[in-house]
């Protein structure tokens, strides 16, 4: 989930997922929405969605790159890497349960398999899907390659991230089709939206198990920047032209964000850059408490009148709810570096006099 812990080789990733947890936020918050619902769609339903997968392609060159040909050792720190994961999980449900009660998502009837679908693949809060679909991307990237050759697994995902497209922002032609959307409608009966752990996750881990794996066969730099913007500017016309159509039953997944994000994140490594230790806490914990900090801000506002600036204005609300963020963000990254000092220095054997 963390880059170098040094926060020098592999700063310029870390400065760009603090860069893609603001993304997040604002794509949860409308930044632009004072001055026009159409510019607002252009930064969160288009740029924005550079963030999360960005995320997902990271982690998985994160996880990967220290992976060794020893199946036992590979083994344990998948273990080790997937219990992190949930830990994490778990923690996220414990923080937004009272905020679960308090919208009434428990004041109905609540069924196991409702229960199982939002804890397993939906998430229990609308930001927390994103751990659930990095806990089973992870593993099925995992699996699939220990079978096939990188470029097998790449295939075999870029197929289920087409089926997720279908889903998502292709839903408009699925539909054309009364087959599949029998298919689509039958799918979600399992899951709110394609964009998951099966369909939008393992091709991004997939591209940073490649990565991981293959850096001699990345471009020089040049050729990396042009692939960025040509790959961005064609997604803002993907965006747009889906737009246009009607065709998005949700606008998390675009053809066109494979090469941008892959681009963006090889431009990243090369960026030798010294960031604080730091960042890589933050950037995730910016977007797991970033919802709680919204909640905080429409709570200051309430209670000191000021909510015409603090929530009307939308690029107001969307700074003060970054200010919050990062103050909760740094004081429990700072909070968690501090016990895992204690417990290295626990660790380590006495000094003998």
């Amino acid at each position: 989930m963390r880059s170098n812990p040094a926060g020098g080789r592999y700063g310029g990733v870390d400065a760009v997922k603090l860069a893609a947890a603001f993304l997040v936020v604002a794509i949860h918050t409308g930044p632009l929405l004072t001055y026009g619902e159409y510019a607002d769609f252009l930064v969160t339903g288009v740029l924005g969605r550079l963030a999360v997968p960005l995320f997902f392609l990271a982690s998985g060159f994160l996880f990967f790159r220290k992976l060794t040909g020893r199946p036992r050792k590979n083994e344990r720190a998948l273990r080790k890497y997937g219990g992190k994961i949930a830990m994490l999980y778990a923690i996220a449900i414990v923080i937004y349960l009272p905020l679960n009660v308090y919208k009434g998502d428990f004041a109905g009837s609540v069924t196991a398999g409702g229960l199982l679908r939002d804890l397993l693949v939906d998430g229990t809060f609308y930001h927390l899907w994103y751990l659930p679909a990095l806990w089973l991307g992870i593993h099925l990237v995992y699996f699939l390659h220990k079978k096939i050759s990188i470029n097998g697994v790449l295939a075999i995902t870029i197929v289920f991230y087409a089926i997720g497209l279908l889903g998502d922002s292709y839903y408009g032609l699925a539909v054309r089709s009364d087959v599949l959307e029998g298919v689509y409608d039958w799918m979600f009966l399992w899951f709110d939206y394609t964009r998951n752990g099966l369909f939008f996750a393992p091709v991004f881990i997939a591209l940073g198990l490649w990565v991981a794996k293959r850096p001699e066969r990345t471009p020089r730099g040049s050729g990396l920047l042009a692939l960025f913007l040509l790959s961005l500017a064609g997604l803002f016309g993907e965006g747009i032209a889906l737009r246009a159509a009607d065709w998005p039953r949700h606008d998390s997944m675009y053809i066109l964000l494979i090469p941008a994000v892959g681009a963006l994140f090889l431009l990243a490594l090369r960026w030798r850059i010294r960031v604080s230790p730091l960042a890589g806490s933050l950037s995730q914990w910016i977007y797991l408490l970033h919802p709680a900090a919204i909640v905080a801000v429409r709570g200051i506002a309430g209670a000191t009148g000021l909510d015409a600036w603090l929530v009307g204005h939308s690029l107001l609300h969307y700074v003060s709810v970054c200010a919050v963020s990062i103050a909760a963000a740094l004081t429990v990254a700072l909070l968690t570096e501090r016990r895992r000092r204690a417990r290295r220095q626990q660790s380590q054997p006495a000094i003998q006099a």
